[in-house]
């Protein structure tokens, strides 16, 4: 038997275990895209524009002419910067002298390659992906980063683009439901 709760702000049914579990991925979804633009902060100081020297400006501005809400921070002799492109968090990493380093960007599951997504599906059965993020390194190539979540249990891949696991690290997915739906 199935109990369905009533989903106030869209007047919809919602079957109650589903409930719990939309407000949660949605909650994991929301902080991990805000750790992905706000990272580099973390692992970098954040600087002021007028920081960041005249060749890294100008090829970003070249690179990304649409880039919005940019954020400058440096990481030892790299710059980060963080921005919104077409409404997805990306960071680009340049040196000094304005070369660009690596890219990362968020992107959705139903974006992955073929060969990754049925990598996932083979290695993590049962899984879902909660966040993914496409690194483009000048020396590494191209990788995806995802975290996968089943029950109470995670993971954080980094899959190569042809699907192979280049890197796994197991998480503990904890999670704590703040508001109960109205029964």
């Amino acid at each position: 038997m199935i109990i369905f709760n009533f989903d106030i702000e869209n007047r919809n049914p919602v079957p109650s275990g589903l409930w719990s579990n939309i407000l949660i991925m949605k909650k994991i979804i929301i902080v991990f895209s805000a750790c992905l633009l706000f990272g580099l902060v973390a692992y970098s100081q954040e600087i002021s524009s007028d920081k960041v020297p005249m060749p890294v400006k100008q090829a970003f501005s070249k690179q990304f002419p649409a880039a919005k809400a940019v954020k400058y921070g440096l990481d030892k002799a790299d710059y980060k910067i963080g921005f919104l492109e077409q409404g997805k968090e990306c960071i680009a990493t340049y040196n000094a002298a304005g070369k660009l380093l690596e890219t990362e960007k968020e992107m959705t599951p139903a974006g992955l390659p073929k060969e990754v997504s049925s990598a996932v599906s083979k290695n993590f059965p049962g899984y879902a992906i909660v966040a993914a993020v496409k690194r483009e390194a000048s020396d590494k190539g191209i990788c995806f980063e995802m975290d996968l979540k089943k029950d109470d249990e995670g993971y954080t891949v980094r899959f190569s683009d042809k699907g192979e696991i280049l890197q796994k690290e197991a998480r503990k997915v904890e999670y704590k439901v703040t508001t109960k739906p109205k029964r």
